[in-house]
């Protein structure tokens, strides 16, 4: 016979004796039909619970005076949705279908049964309410510096994000390393050197400094490459290469220390190169970027041999005359990009224009499709004077082989 013996306010709970079992129903204040629900079954200190998952079908508790808090005494599962929605609707996997959960065996799979530790699964539970709760806080700040960004007049204070050690521990894994960027690097770098501070043990701080510009490095080449990649295929107009040659040049070719705003200088030239840049040493390259689909030779069959094509021809006049006038007038030059360059804390850049060199980056090794027209082109290449001809397909080339040297070290 049920027996009445807990009333809340949207239910009655009543209590049946079956040998030696005791089974616990529900029953709806709202339902008319008063129809009776098992909750669970009971015997000692064992609680047999139906569960309604897409494979786990029952939940056993072992060993228990009470319900632990973490599971809902009224035959909803797991007091936790998170917990819960997840065994229910994301679980599926047909080898198991029923958890026994218990104080004193260890976490494990038996057979088609998850036997899960007690405190095993309260320091899950613990893991994902601060991990919610970090979210919650996280969202308030950027609610809040939202407004103080847009309304100072406001008067919040800004505030940094996410200071939960857990939390940013928990997320550091291949996941969010396939997600950085070179930038997102160089700050975690920033903060990697900051922290690496606190040891004072000089080999520990450079070892792990060392490690992390390497990784650094190796990530910023990888998202060069792909990039670079897909410039290729797409074969975009001059602008494009100019602006990604412009925005990671440095960062590939270590031989540079600075990129020069030409355009700001007092040159006396209307026509600019599309960069200037200044190795280490402080000497001068130009370079002058065309489209990786130019031609750059073709046939005089009167005289069977090659040549500059027209495009090629004007871009070495251009060349030439970069060479010519920076010569003529390399101490004014010299001045001028010292003083452009020059800031409120730094002084301007020394640079040396006395051997200048133009490197023009155009065409594919595709185009020297047999031994004679390699060699034709070698010699018409070989035949300038301090204009350097570079491929695109063999930069790439270049650039893989920095990436695997790098690896390798």
């Amino acid at each position: 016979m049920k027996e009445k013996f807990l009333e809340t306010k949207k239910l009655l709970l009543f209590e049946e004796v079956v040998g030696e079992k005791k089974v616990v129903y529900r029953q709806h204040k709202e339902d008319e039909s008063k129809e009776f629900v098992k909750i669970y079954e009971q015997k000692d200190k064992d609680y047999y619970f139906d569960f309604d998952g897409q494979t786990i079908k029952s939940i056993e508790l072992r060993e228990f005076k009470e319900i632990p808090y973490l599971f809902s005494g009224f035959g909803y599962g797991f007091s936790d949705n998170t917990l819960n929605n997840f065994f229910k609707y994301q679980f599926n996997d047909k080898r198991v279908n029923k958890i026994v959960i218990s104080e004193s065996v260890d976490s494990k799979k038996v057979r088609k049964t998850l036997f899960i530790n007690l405190d095993d699964l309260t320091e899950l539970l613990s893991s994902t309410n601060q991990e919610q709760r970090a979210c919650n806080d996280t969202k308030k700040i950027l609610v809040k510096n939202f407004l103080v960004e847009i309304f100072p007049e406001i008067g919040f204070d800004h505030k940094e994000t996410n200071n939960n050690k857990k939390l940013i521990l928990r997320n550091l894994n291949q996941k969010l390393i396939d997600q950085l960027t070179a930038d997102d690097i160089e700050k975690i770098g920033e903060f990697y050197v900051e922290a690496a501070k606190k040891y004072k043990r000089a080999d520990l701080v450079k070892r792990m400094s060392f490690g992390l510009q390497k990784n650094a490095q190796i990530l910023t080449l990888q998202e060069i490459i792909s990039k670079y990649e897909a410039l290729l295929k797409d074969n975009p107009p001059e602008s494009q290469w100019q602006k990604f040659f412009d925005e990671y040049i440095t960062l590939f070719d270590t031989r540079y220390a600075h990129k020069i705003n030409y355009k700001n200088i007092a040159t006396g030239i209307t026509k600019y190169p599309d960069l200037v840049l200044v190795d280490i040493y402080g000497y001068i390259d130009f370079y002058e970027l065309k489209k990786s689909s130019t031609p750059l030779i073709q046939y005089d069959s009167s005289h069977k041999t090659w040549y500059w094509t027209k495009d090629v021809s004007m871009v070495i006049a251009q060349a030439t005359d970069y060479l010519q006038k920076s010569k003529e007038n390399a101490i004014s030059y010299t001045k001028s990009i010292k003083e452009e360059t020059e800031t409120e804390s730094e002084e301007g850049i020394d640079v040396n224009i006395i051997n200048p060199r133009v490197i023009i980056v155009a065409g594919s090794t595709a185009e020297l499709n047999s031994k004679k027209k390699l060699n034709h082109f070698k010699n018409l290449r070989e035949s300038l004077k301090d204009i350097e001809f570079v491929f695109y397909d063999e930069l790439l080339e270049r650039l893989k082989n920095l990436l695997d040297k790098i690896k390798i070290n």
